[in-house]
């Protein structure tokens, strides 16, 4: 009986199996004209997608080989790019966008642009998910110090205020922000709470 080792990289060895089922059915699926049922399973499918790649750029992050790339990035319009394929559920859930830019002097760092959109999108994703209905979600973008803050805030919905999670998908997104030498922080009051990222300019 074969048994599995855990000196292994065995949990990236399951991911890396299951990422081209995946990637097989986001393929077929961008290939076809989707009925309201199948486009259902597409955008399953695509945060399934998100998820597993999530996994692997952290495996790469802690071995050590991911090389980081600097590029002139533009955060609003990641923001904007990033909204877009959450506005399904934004309207679901009758949400509204307010954006907040007046405090901030440049949108454009020099950083990883494949990490800054992972760390937005999972950022605003939760914010999204965890926001009652019929609310509001501030996105605040500042220059404090030499550096560019931006801030994710949303009331809490206390229907899920005893909702359970593995963290993973926070703690993947901080070493993100530690390769990028970046901070995190986390605030959080009796009705809201706000996450944001520094990055420096």
């Amino acid at each position: 009986m074969k048994t599995i080792s855990y000196d292994k990289d065995y949990i990236f060895e399951i991911i890396h199996d299951l990422k081209a089922p995946v990637l097989s059915m986001d393929f077929a699926l961008k290939n076809i004209k989707r009925n309201e049922f199948l486009d259902e399973i597409y955008k399953i499918n695509k945060h399934n997608l998100n998820y597993i790649e999530n996994m692997t750029l952290e495996y790469s992050i802690k071995k050590g080989r991911y090389e980081l790339k600097e590029e002139i990035t533009d955060l609003i319009k990641i923001i904007n790019e990033e909204i877009k394929p959450l506005n399904f559920i934004i309207k679901e859930k009758n949400l509204r966008i307010i954006k907040s830019y007046d405090k901030v002097e440049t949108t454009e760092i020099k950083s990883d642009e494949r990490l800054i959109r992972q760390i937005i999108l999972n950022l605003l994703t939760n914010s999204i998910k965890y926001s009652p209905d019929n609310e509001n979600i501030k996105i605040i973008l500042e220059t404090k110090n030499n550096s560019i803050e931006i801030s994710f805030e949303n009331k809490i919905n206390k229907e899920l205020k005893n909702f359970s999670s593995t963290k993973i998908g926070l703690e993947i997104v901080k070493n993100k922000i530690k390769a990028l030498k970046g901070k995190f922080k986390a605030e959080k009051t009796l009705n809201t709470v706000k996450s944001t990222v520094l990055f420096p300019l």
